[in-house]
């Protein structure tokens, strides 16, 4: 039996995500495709088009044989936090043989050989990335310039590496290629045995805006979420046929929750807060805790504020992100979670969302192997988790009531509560 994984939002499900999923099964031989999806908030810092339960249906329907769910701990983390605890969460499955990831690049060597040695000059890479923060830079920016000077200086001068600068700093500029770059150093510093697997991405880039921008039947997740809000219509011939039915059965052909949405909720939170501030939250510093309630006076809404706070060195992505954290109530994992060797992080269940009827020797595969217990009822989850991980397992309960109460009333329906909703199972 050969299993691949993916890890994606799926935030809608679209054309290109089935060409992934058909590709990675024909060029790897896989038998079964897991994918492993982030919950009710993304890693752009903003909630989900869908419920999670949803859009693990419409991951079934695309062609996925089982879905299980990121920890929202990792789900609206940066990019290497994301990458790291998902390769962390696979990793203990003691089940998977590849991961299956987009970039614009497409060639797997490269991409590795950047990785390895990114891994490896970690601290250096750290530290000249930290020096060009403090001097304003943007953390992209920031990260570029480290790389170069990394690979211009001794001793790891750009005679010792094989690919020219141009390249490997090209590599941080396009987002599927950063993922790739994240999840191949996840791998390599963990050792795990998962064998990396890369499909050239089709059709539209990550940002383009607008359906139809690249000439193709596959538009990038912004464009089609942008497209529902003015013309849901015209989503049909981008997403599979029978996702398109599914979104129309469901009422979601419309504009789709955003941040705004949780306005009120954010701003309620930080008064409460204020006192004591906001740098004990994932990704956020004392200086941008200082920032905010400062600014707090000239709140009108979350993403006015992220506006507003945004600078050179701050993007909006990152404060919008640093706000689901403190919306949430996400805070550094070294807080409630022990830290693992060679920088792994703690991924300690696996949340089973749906499966097809046809993934039953993959799931036994998992429950025979697995470090970790595979989560199908909350009902069980207590009985089966320490008191380190059942808090994590709270905080993604908490993230989900909070969302399906907001978008139940955006929506005008409700949703099952975490305690009612089983996996979703296909024939």
């Amino acid at each position: 039996m050969k299993t691949a994984a993916i890890i994606a939002e799926y935030n809608p499900f679209h054309n290109g995500h089935r060409y992934q999923i058909e590709q990675t099964r024909r060029q790897t031989g896989a038998d079964y495709i897991l994918a492993v999806i982030s919950g009710d908030f993304v890693q752009r810092g903003a909630p989900a088009f869908a419920p999670k339960h949803l859009r693990a249906k419409l991951a079934l329907l695309g062609g996925a044989d089982a879905v299980i769910e990121l920890p929202a701990l990792y789900a609206t983390a940066s990019a290497e936090f994301f990458a790291q605890g998902a390769v962390a969460l696979l990793g203990q499955l003691n089940a998977i043989d590849i991961l299956s990831f987009g970039s614009e690049l497409g060639d797997l060597s490269l991409i590795t050989e950047l990785a390895r040695f990114l891994t490896d000059n970690h601290s250096k890479l750290s530290l000249f990335t930290n020096h060009f923060l403090k001097e304003g830079l943007s953390f992209p920016a920031a990260r570029e310039q480290a790389l170069r000077k990394l690979l211009s200086g001794p001793p790891c001068g750009a005679g010792s590496f094989p690919l020219s600068m141009d390249l490997a700093c090209g590599l941080f500029s396009s987002p599927n290629n950063i993922l790739a770059l994240e999840y191949c150093k996840a791998l390599y510093a963990s050792k795990s045995p998962i064998r990396p697997f890369t499909i050239q991405r089709q059709g539209a880039g990550y940002h383009d805006a607008a359906l139809g921008d690249s000439g193709s039947l596959i538009a990038s997740a912004s464009a089609i979420r942008k497209a529902l809000s003015h013309s849901p219509a015209s989503i049909e011939a981008y997403v599979p046929r029978e996702i398109y039915r599914s979104l129309s059965e469901t009422g979601l052909l419309t504009a789709p929750l955003t941040e705004d949405d949780f306005s009120a909720l954010l701003y309620y939170k930080l008064l409460m807060e204020q006192e004591q501030g906001f740098a004990s939250y994932l990704d956020c510093t004392g200086s941008l805790s200082d920032k905010i309630r400062k600014n707090l006076p000239f709140f009108d809404s979350f993403t006015g504020f992220c506006t507003r706070l945004k600078s050179k060195d701050l993007t909006y992505t990152r404060i919008s992100r640093i706000f689901i954290h403190i919306l949430l109530n996400l805070k550094t994992p070294g807080c409630f979670l022990p830290a693992l060797p060679d920088r792994r992080l703690p991924a300690p269940y696996a949340r089973l969302l749906g499966f097809r009827e046809s993934a039953s020797p993959l799931l036994a595969r998992i429950k025979k192997n697995s470090n970790i217990p595979l989560i199908a009822k909350l009902a069980s989850a207590k009985r089966l988790l320490d008191s380190e991980a059942y808090h994590l397992l709270n905080s993604d309960i908490r993230c989900s009531m909070l969302y399906n109460q907001t978008a139940s009333r955006r929506f005008g329906k409700a949703w099952l509560n975490e305690f009612q909703q089983p996996p979703i199972i296909l024939p």
